[in-house]
Parts: C-alpha cells; structure tokens; sequence
C-alpha cells in the first residue's frame, strides 16, 4: 500500500532544502567555517583536535563530492593568496591573478563545534608481569554541525555527528602513545558523515534514470554509498507552504517502494528495486535512508 509522508522542517536532525533556496544558477560556493570547541572538552584533547586534520578532512569530503564549489577559509590558505595576489602587481608577473577584494564570497558556510572529543590509550597492567600492558587505542568525536546561509544570516540547517574509532588491543612493553591512524580514521569517518549529510540536505539522492528494476541515481564513489546500502524510494509531491509565514515547509511525498544499491560508479551509481512497481517509478524521484524518516501516516 502507498504510503504518504510529510516531509517536515527536521528529518532525524537535518533540515531538507532546495538547492534553489541558496544558488540560482552554478554549484553553491561552499565554505567551511573555524573549529568551534567546547569548553567541556579538556585542554589536552582541545589541544589535539586544534591540530588535528579535521577541517582539512571536511574539506576533502566536500570537494571529493563534486557537488560544491568549495571556497577555502583557512588563514594559511587566504595569507599565501594575499601574497600570490602582491606578487601579480609586481613586473615580474602578468596580473592575472585575482585583485584584492574579488575573491568570491561562500553563499553557504559548514560550522563545525566540537562537542566531545578523545584520543587516548586505554591500558591495564598484565598480571604477574612486570612492565607489560595491555593497551588499545581509541578516538571518539562528537559534533555539532549548522549550515549558515551569508546571504540571510540565517540556520538553514543543522545535525549532529556521532563517529568512534578503535585498534585491537596488544600487550606492549609500556603504556605509551597512541597510534594516530585511529586518530586519523575517525576524523575521516566524521569528515564524510558531513559531506553526505550536508549533500543530502541540500541535493537530495535523485534517480536520474528507470531501466527494468534498476534505478540510476546521482551519486558516484566519492559520496559515502555502500554496496547493500538501503533506501526508500519516494515520489515527489505537492510543496506545502504555511500560510503564516509563506516559508515551505518541505513537500507531501509517496512512498513507492524500497531499494538497495549493488553497484558504485565514479559518478553515478545503482540501486536494485526490491520492494515496489519499477514501472511506477521515473526520473527525478528521491531517494532517502530509512533513518531519516521521521514519522509516515497510514
């Protein structure tokens, strides 16, 4: 039976918006704000992840994506293209590097606050053996994540993420330090999380074309999509507007059935129907993970 659902202002924490309501024309110029951290995270672990490759990690999510056009916020970046930009007034060059004053503005800005973080090496001591330990490393991060439209100062979205990371466990000599590829794993797992999740928000998974029970959608192998991953498969509907405000407040939308995704591409990738009519099925459908659903009316 077909099932109606009203897409509200939230979804499991992340506001739906159309591309539209940030760019009229080319990719939306995205930007990723300084590290926010809270006070409730010890100056040790602050320490860490202000010289962590978190921001560096976001940015490479977003980019990797294809779908923005990233602009970068970072003070050692902007410094080296204030310099590059002195240079091109000298003689030596032939000024076509940008002017001071014309570089582009972000239309949307990805503020990132640490909520929780820990990077550390749990350890116990062996029994009966003298300076041998039983240690394993662990990281853990936790986030806060809004995306700021500069045009009208406005949240235009916002959700959290949640990543852990963690090394099997080993006796060692000493306790020592741990090991930063589990520091650098979870950074890159919370780094995708941001990228999809701000994707989604923003360009909704679109089938982009029907063949038999297979559906083409357009997200490639840079967008987080795992073989076996599932969907729900919606039609669109009618937007909804309130009649207080004019704001929209997302669209009535069909559920048609269920997929799962069997094969990635460098651009776009498939998705096996397995639960629904494919011939009811057509371009421009949305696809979404079960998790943000939030409530479906029979």
């Amino acid at each position: 039976m077909l099932k109606k659902i009203l897409v509200p202002m939230y979804a499991a924490g992340i506001l739906l918006l159309s591309a539209a309501s940030f760019a009229q024309e080319g990719k939306v110029r995205i930007a990723v704000s300084d590290l926010i951290i809270s006070p409730a995270v010890s100056n040790k672990q602050q320490q860490i992840v202000k010289n962590s490759s978190l921001i560096a990690d976001i940015e490479n999510a977003i980019r990797n994506g294809r779908k923005f056009e990233l602009l970068t916020r970072r003070a050692s970046h902007l410094q080296a293209i204030r310099n590059e930009q002195t240079f091109a007034k000298s003689e030596l060059a032939a000024g076509d590097a940008a002017q001071e004053g014309e570089l582009s503005n972000a239309q949307t800005l990805v503020q990132v606050e640490v909520l929780d973080f820990n990077f550390n090496r749990n350890s116990s001591r062996v029994p009966n053996i003298s300076n041998k330990y039983r240690v394993q490393d662990v990281a853990r991060v936790e986030l806060s994540v809004q995306i700021l439209d500069t045009a009208k100062g406005s949240v235009k979205g916002s959700f959290p993420v949640k990543e852990t990371s963690s090394g099997g466990s080993f006796i060692a000599n000493g306790v020592g330090s741990p090991n930063n590829d589990i520091l650098d794993a979870v950074l890159k797992k919370a780094a995708g999380s941001i990228a999809n999740q701000l994707s989604d928000t923003i360009f909704p998974i679109t089938v982009i074309k029907v063949s038999g029970k297979k559906l083409f959608i357009n997200r490639g192998n840079d967008s987080g999509l795992k073989n076996g991953e599932k969907f729900v498969i919606f039609e669109n509907g009618e937007e909804l507007i309130d009649p207080q405000t004019g704001e929209s407040l997302g669209s009535a939308e069909t559920e048609v059935g269920e997929g799962v995704v069997s094969r990635i591409n460098p651009k776009f990738s498939v998705v096996d129907i397995t639960k629904g009519d494919p011939a009811s099925m057509a371009t421009g459908f949305i696809l979404r993970r079960p998790i943000q659903i939030s409530s479906k009316s029979k």
